[in-house]
């Protein structure tokens, strides 16, 4: 600044001395050349200054993120290290401040999940920053025992992942959710001390009640065999004849089928009358869960809302006219277990507890009945797609299915035709061992636990209350340390299906769910040894020991889902009523390349394949 003063003043004297004594222009012409020299440069340095300022701001952002990745960084390695016995789990890096692991979570929950377990190990809990709020994430089959014993069950909920659920999937009317919330009476009988609900107001407990009494015993046989024979008069009725009929998608083909009479089993069948649109708005608003869980505007996403509030209309439409023809307090010993108008004495149950609570509005009963169509399909008819392609893709497999399920046909003095025995159908091991590696490998989720009011131990590490802690079903079943890879010589990876993972061959010790070492071949073989007075198996048995912690597509403990009887019995039945029918066979791929589990779709369950699978069929002559 003072150096262009000075030359400012010089040249002004230059000029004047030019003007009055003659002095040459040349001397005067350096001075002033000089002073434009630096006039330019000043003008030049003044643009740098600016474009400098962007550098700094972008550099100022550039240094935030990074020290914020090196800070938590540290904080990780610090928690790592530590040896304190219940220490919190160790913070997973981030660069973004506030937000933390939020922006990757949303954009990509598997990979992300995926990619932090596999840093940290199965046995380390990690603990996520997602904005305000902080979860935990928990791997290791130990780990999921522990969250899931009766212990962890008294003093934890999956109240967190419920209310999402219930507002941002199935349209609960937000003035309804704080009478959810309130719910803290647990799912015993006996409501938690303190809890201070009115009976008639423990929404969760009588939801479980409903579900348990409902899906099992003689409700359960009568839900399996309303919705087997709707299934069974479907395939009758089917425009189908003795040559083959090609079938662009055998997805899209069982979504149509088997959703149909699951609904008509649940539900009765004026719901798909009255709303003819229904089956597709369903599986519109499949597709939309993605979406509609971040609970964006619905400006920002009009589409899916407006496909959900057709659905929840289509539900409220059904529920006026069953009230209109129907008494849904029928629910005693004498009274049906199905009836058209309401279908299920489950929905009847439901109509019925929620008749008494003074906060359960239509709009909220609509979105009740919703959730329960969706839990009760989007597992189940996704898997069993899977459940049927692997089994038509192998002939050899295929022809061992066929002799399970003719071992369980019996001739019947009322017909001509044999009966299926479905009671034996369901526990045919290689059918059990196909549909416990299907889910094992097709269905997705996060399992959520929250401790209530103290903090919680597992192993040597303490989660907080009122904090998230998550459980991702897909890490468990892929967890090295627990499943059986088979043998160097005949290898059978995790990511790939295994027909016979879940079987125990009595001669072979290196079969089984569970993964075995060399220490568990001599065991068995001495066991062996000693119990050679025992009567020796002829044939292979479906086993889940030792794996339980791995195997968790319905959750686990006392908050596992009440519906995985019925969805079990819905894709083995599926499977034989379909055989039994028809004949069907894979087309190959157009582009040779086969479908993988589209993992858009996690954590919400059941995984859709990610391209359409092409099939014919022709009626089975008998």
């Amino acid at each position: 600044m003072a150096n262009n003063i000075e030359i400012s003043r010089r040249v002004l004297l230059e000029l004047r001395d030019a003007l009055r004594y003659g002095v040459c222009y040349d001397s005067v012409s350096t001075e002033v050349k000089q002073w434009q020299d630096l006039r330019i440069g000043n003008y030049l340095s003044g643009r740098t200054f600016q474009h400098d300022w962007r550098k700094v701001i972008g550099l100022c952002i550039a240094l935030t993120f990074v020290s914020t990745y090196t800070i938590t960084l540290l904080k990780s390695t610090i928690g790592l290290r530590s040896k304190k016995h219940g220490r919190e789990p160790p913070i997973a890096p981030y660069w973004i401040p506030f937000l933390g692991n939020l922006l990757p979570l949303i954009w990509d929950p598997f990979t992300h999940c995926d990619e932090t377990i596999k840093r940290y190990g199965y046995s380390t809990p990690v603990r996520l920053r997602l904005g305000p709020f902080k979860m935990y994430l928990v791997s290791g089959a130990d780990h999921y025992m522990t969250l899931f014993s009766n212990k962890a069950s008294r003093c934890m909920n999956t109240k967190g992942a419920v209310l999402l659920a219930l507002e941002n999937m199935f349209g609960t009317p937000s003035n309804v959710i704080p009478f959810y919330a309130a719910d803290k009476s647990g799912v015993n009988s006996t409501p938690l001390p303190g809890s201070g609900v009115q009976p008639e107001h423990r929404i969760t407990y009588l939801q479980v009640k409903a579900a348990h009494k409902h899906l099992s015993g003689t409700g359960l046989a009568q839900m399996t065999g309303s919705f087997l024979n709707i299934l069974e008069r479907r395939f009758s009725e089917a425009q189908v004849g003795p040559e083959w009929v090609d079938q662009p998608d055998l997805y899209a083909f069982l979504q149509n089928e088997v959703f149909r009479a699951a609904v008509e089993a649940l539900c009765g069948p004026h719901l798909l009358l009255q709303s003819p649109t229904f089956v597709e708005d369903f599986w519109q608003f499949v597709t939309d869960v993605p979406t509609l869980i971040k609970g964006l505007p619905r400006w920002m996403s009009p589409g899916p809302y407006r496909n959900r509030q057709r659905l929840l209309d289509a539900v409220k439409k059904w529920h006026r006219y069953a009230s209109e023809h129907s008494d849904f307090s029928r629910i005693g010993i004498n009274d049906p277990e199905w009836e058209p108008y309401f279908g299920s004495k489950l929905i009847r149950a439901r109509q019925e507890y929620s008749s008494k609570m003074f906060f359960m509005n239509k709009d909220a009963l609509a979105a009740e009945d919703l959730g329960l169509i969706f839990a009760t399909n989007t597992n189940a008819i996704p898997s069993l797609s899977w459940f049927i392609y692997e089994i038509c893709r192998d002939p050899a497999l295929m022809a061992r299915v066929h002799r399970e399920i003719d071992a369980c046909r019996e001739s019947s003095a009322e017909s001509n035709k044999p009966v299926l025995d479905t009671n034996a159908l369901y526990n045919q091991p290689l059918l059990q061992s196909i549909y416990a590696e299907t889910l094992r490998l097709r269905v997705a989720l996060i399992v959520t636990r929250t401790p209530e009011q103290e903090e919680f131990n597992v192993g040597q590490w303490t989660f907080p209350p009122k904090r998230v802690i998550a459980l991702s079903s897909r890490t468990g079943a892929m967890n090295p340390n627990v499943w059986n890879a088979g043998t160097p010589e005949d290898p059978h990876p995790l990511d790939k299906f295994w027909a016979d993972r879940f079987l125990i061959y009595p001669n072979d010790p290196m079969s089984g769910p569970l993964r075995k070492d060399q220490t568990d071949i001599k065991n068995d073989y001495m066991s062996k040894c000693i119990s050679e007075t025992k009567p020796a198996e002829t044939g292979p048995r479906f086993s889940m020991e030792g794996v339980e912690g791995g195997w968790i597509p319905y959750g686990g403990g006392q908050r596992m889902c009440p519906g995985r009887h019925f969805a079990k019995q819905e894709i083995i039945g599926s499977l034989a009523t379909l055989l039994a029918h028809f004949e069907i066979k894979l087309k190959e791929p157009k582009d040779g390349i086969e479908p993988e589990c589209d993992m858009r779709y996690f954590p919400f369950g059941g995984l859709p394949p990610t391209k359409d699978i092409p099939f014919s069929l022709r009626r089975r002559q008998l």
